[in-house]
């Protein structure tokens, strides 16, 4: 980089030596580019700007973006311990159109994030009053408070209490402040730096309380990878993003090792990425999550999908297909010679496979697909059309996830899953197995998944909001047992060590293939217990379940399979 008048640590914009030096390097197959270690700061004034579509973010938006990597091949960029600044709205790397990219050695930071992190230091009947540092500007407007950054404002719409002893959520807090619940609060200011919140005659936070007020959108990912293949990213810490931490969309072969979303060290924050830490839609080949620290984000470690399409309307043999949920539409869900299939939107069960044919699309909410077989006549309006070719394998061993709001690790592929040697402790499900045509609409059914020898440290202690076991597999299926099918198939759960104080370790529902077998439990006093828990293991609509082997320390556990009740996790199989 000093050969494009760059040098470390001089506060300057770098923005544009970088987009020059980018555009020398794509001259070059197997280029290094290379950074003097030190910290480069980056603002979106000089920085390219271009239009995309970003599964799960908030589009119709550019993107001002510091490292384009566009149309590379063979590219690696050492950071060599540096740190990248950034400042207002922008997003630090997208790679499109790219393959066998390297990114390594490096710290992605934001000068001012969009959560505004305070604590509670008076709380009582009629409300609590938060204090906030001189790092996180804001203003009161209207009953409103207004967050304030580089070159944004932005309202709060929504609170995160943190438990300031575990730096954690705090136990039974969940989303009770977010979203609607949010409205009811009105904000006026009580002193230096200090704001008063009152009208919630829900809840209250506890005076040392930690609050992350959360503004803004998804509006920059730290790492976003389209259309490319063989991506390794590899000893990378990021602090905080606007957005997911690293997502791909239709790529293949994704390997993150030691790519570590946490808070920044050395600082109070107990915020990292403002969504997930990893997000992978619609992908192919291998997914590997390698020796990963997943600390602090404001949702999940990870998730894994595809994308259902809604049918809207048949035209001959074409089907006019919508994207559905807005943080999807724009995405390219479907390409020539796809292999995909028809669902039941309420069954979630396929009925129809064919060949995409063609694909036109009309805006970036409809699209006609053209299909190499016939029609059946029976495709309804509002069942769903799923890629079955964009299925990734997924392996993720040697891991930890802690501390962030929401679940862990949201698995939805029919790609072979490896879930191993992983450390897990979230305020939700560890682990959650989906599947939904109605609302996410984020495919598809799993078809080989072993979790295998992790340990799941005090899961789902802000239970009922995200989970309603360690171990959570419930596809959208309003009455699973009134169907013969079964949606997910061939789960084993083995060898693992369940360390908790919540007696629910695995619920779900259309499974044909589930196994729970020598798993050791062991009971902690570190939360609180929810008393209207009674089933260790509670699965309906299920087949071919096995259960054997464990072992629990102390307590009588009952489980219920199929309607009937199981003393202590003894072997059963139905």
């Amino acid at each position: 980089m000093e050969s494009f008048g760059l040098q470390p640590d001089g506060g300057e914009d770098a923005a544009l030596a970088v987009l020059r030096a980018i555009d020398y390097c794509r001259g070059i197959p197997g280029a290094t580019l290379v950074f003097p270690e030190g910290t480069y700061h980056f603002w979106p004034e000089k920085a390219l700007e271009r239009l995309y579509y970003i599964s799960n973010h908030d589009q119709e938006k550019t993107r001002k973006i510091a490292f384009p990597l566009i149309g590379m091949n063979g590219f690696t960029l050492d950071g060599q311990g540096s740190t990248f600044m950034m400042h207002g709205l922008t997003t630090p790397f997208v790679i499109d159109n790219s393959s066998d990219i390297t990114l390594t050695r490096f710290t992605i930071d934001y000068e001012r994030s969009t959560i505004t992190q305070g604590t509670v230091v008076q709380a009582d009947e009629s409300g609590f009053d938060v204090s906030i540092s001189e790092d996180y500007p804001y203003e009161v407007s209207s009953g409103k408070l207004i967050a304030v950054g580089e070159g944004w404002k932005e309202p709060v719409k929504g609170i995160i209490v943190m438990d300031p002893h575990t730096k954690a959520p705090k136990q039974g807090s969940g989303d009770i402040l977010m979203w609607g619940y949010y409205d009811r609060g009105t904000v006026e200011e009580s002193g230096e730096r200090r704001i008063r919140y009152s009208g919630f005659d829900h809840y209250s936070p506890e005076n040392g309380d930690i609050v992350l007020l959360q503004s803004g959108y998804r509006d920059c990912p730290g790492i976003f990878v389209n259309n490319s293949r063989n991506i390794l990213v590899e000893d990378v810490d990021l602090h905080a993003s606007i957005g997911m931490g690293f997502i791909a969309q239709n790529s293949e072969n994704l390997h993150l090792r030691a790519f570590n979303v946490m808070p920044r060290p050395h600082s109070d924050r107990l915020f990292s990425a403002s969504a997930d830490a990893t997000h992978f839609v619609n992908c192919q080949g291998k997914i590997e999550l390698e020796n990963c620290l997943f600390e602090n984000q404001m949702d999940d470690p990870c998730n894994v999908h595809s994308i259902y399409a809604q049918v809207s309307e048949r035209h001959g043999e074409d089907l006019l297909c919508r994207l559905v949920h807005p943080q999807q539409r724009g995405i390219q869900v479907f390409h020539p010679g796809d292999r995909v299939r028809l669902v039941r939107n309420d069954s979630l069960l396929p009925y129809f496979e064919s060949q995409v044919k063609a694909v036109r699309a009309i805006n970036a909410e409809y699209m006609l697909v053209e299909l190499e077989a016939p029609l059946p006549a029976d495709v309804n309006g509002g069942d769903g059309l799923e890629n079955l070719t964009r299925t990734p394998d997924l392996h993720v061993h040697g891991c930890v996830a802690r501390a962030n709001r929401a679940r862990g690790f949201l698995i939805t592929t029919p790609g072979k899953v490896l879930f191993e040697g992983n450390v897990i402790s979230t305020p939700g499900a560890a682990i959650k197995i989906s599947g939904d045509a109605n609302y996410w609409f984020e495919s598809g059914a799993v078809r080989s998944v072993s979790i295998r020898e992790n340990v799941f440290e005090d899961c789902n202690y802000c239970y009922p909001f995200w989970g309603r076991g360690i171990i959570d597999i419930d596809p959208e299926i309003a009455n699973p047992e009134s169907f013969e099918g079964r949606y997910h198939e061939n789960i084993a759960i083995e060898r693992n060590l369940f360390r908790t104080f919540h007696p629910v370790l695995a619920t779900g529902h259309s499974i044909a293939g589930f196994t729970f077998t020598n798993n050791v439990v062991e009971l902690s006093d570190r939360y609180r217990q929810a008393d209207e828990l009674p089933y260790v293991i509670d699965l309906k609509a299920c087949s071919y379940v096995e259960v054997s082997g464990n072992r629990c320390q102390d307590g009588v556990l009952v489980s219920r399979i199929n309607g009937k009740e199981i003393q202590q996790l003894a072997a059963v199989k139905e």
